[in-house]
């Protein structure tokens, strides 16, 4: 399976449980239970000019995470593992076994500024301009914010350290919240006096 047919796939998840780059591409399939349906996040792709491309484990215990996963996405995964099946038998023996979610053609993982590159191209098609990758992950975020979520559960999705580290990057959505709270605040207190 080659990186362009990977993409797709890992944008989505990027996008559908706010994950960083490194961690959607340090994902294997031993970390997907299917029957939840959820991921686990406990290792991250990361690439460094001394050491190349490597797998390591996340920095924090906050950023090794479950994260539960609708059914559109854990279908998406279904039909990604079989056509990986399919490619990683032609392959045969050529193909390095790492249990990756998206690894590169040959079963490695795969540079994260690949995905990053193939991103960028995809948001240039669709006329988007000077957009990074980490925007999926504030995407996310923000789309659970206007659904009303409470912030623990979005810091624990996106692995942050704290919730003060969701509350200073996200603080901007809450304009407007106060008085929203003080309306619900004086209508539970109408009904229940």
């Amino acid at each position: 399976m080659d990186e362009k047919r990977c993409t797709p796939s890992a944008l989505h998840l990027i996008a559908y449980t706010g994950i960083r780059r490194g961690e959607a591409l340090g994902l294997r399939w031993s970390d997907v239970d299917w029957d939840t349906p959820s991921i686990t996040i406990t290792q991250s792709v990361i690439r460094t000019q001394r050491l190349g491309i490597t797998i390591e484990p996340t920095k924090t215990d906050r950023s090794r995470r479950r994260i539960d996963l609708d059914v559109d996405t854990i279908s998406l995964l279904r039909q990604h593992k079989v056509e990986q099946l399919e490619h990683r038998l032609k392959l045969s023996q050529t193909y390095d076994r790492h249990d990756l979610v998206f690894p590169d053609a040959l079963g490695g993982p795969l540079n994260p500024m690949a995905l990053t590159r193939a991103f960028q191209t995809l948001a240039r098609k669709e006329g988007v301009r000077e957009t990074r990758l980490r925007s999926l992950q504030h995407f996310h975020a923000s789309a659970l914010f206007d659904q009303g979520e409470n912030p623990m559960l979005v810091s624990r999705r996106l692995g942050h350290t704290s919730i003060k580290t969701t509350v200073d990057v996200y603080g901007h959505l809450f304009q407007g919240a106060q008085k929203e709270a003080a309306e619900r605040f004086a209508k539970a207190m109408r009904q229940g006096g």
